[in-house]
């Protein structure tokens, strides 16, 4: 795992906090936020992130509706049961195959890619680890961390405390 080289800091109020979330963004940089509680104003302020989520989704549950159409079809065709002049391979009677597996395949890949974006995602963002132990972001506080050089870190903690920071701390990993 990376180390943290960065300047993370903790706000009292919303309104600082998004404001300083926005003057960070104009610099180039994409800080993390830590809340107690989910606010759509800190949505709003980091902006809409793309997420190849709904991709994942789509592409398994396609290949899962592929898989329980052929998977039938190979069946009824490996092992032929007479139907009185019905078509072996008949598209309605295989659609509830194809339709569980569509759900299958979409639920469990989705679940499996966002678990492993989740952990790409921690690799190429690593979060302080005295931030980690600060557990007054689950009570009652904002918290915004902002990875960036050793040279950059006066100018983001001024920068931080300039927007109504309550602590400003400068970590080195």
């Amino acid at each position: 795992m990376s180390k943290f080289t960065g300047v993370w800091a903790t706000f009292e109020y919303l309104d600082e906090l998004t404001d300083a979330i926005k003057t960070v963004r104009k610099k180039g940089i994409q800080p993390t936020v830590v809340s107690p509680a989910p606010r759509h104003e800190i949505d709003h302020a980091l902006g809409d992130p793309a997420s190849r989520i709904p991709f994942v989704s789509l592409f398994f549950g396609f290949l899962g509706g592929l898989t329980g159409y052929s998977f039938t079809a190979w069946t009824a065709l490996d092992w032929i049961l007479p139907v009185g002049g019905k078509p072996v391979v008949a598209i309605p009677t295989f659609t509830i195959i194809g339709f569980e597996l569509t759900i299958l395949f979409a639920a469990l890949f989705t679940l499996l890619g966002l678990t492993v974006m989740i952990i790409i995602d921690r690799l190429k963002h690593p979060v302080p680890s005295a931030s980690k132990k600060y557990l007054r972001f689950q009570r009652d506080r904002f918290g915004i961390i902002v990875p960036c050089t050793t040279s950059e870190q006066n100018t983001y903690q001024e920068l931080l405390q300039q927007h109504g920071a309550e602590e400003v701390y400068i970590e080195n990993d």
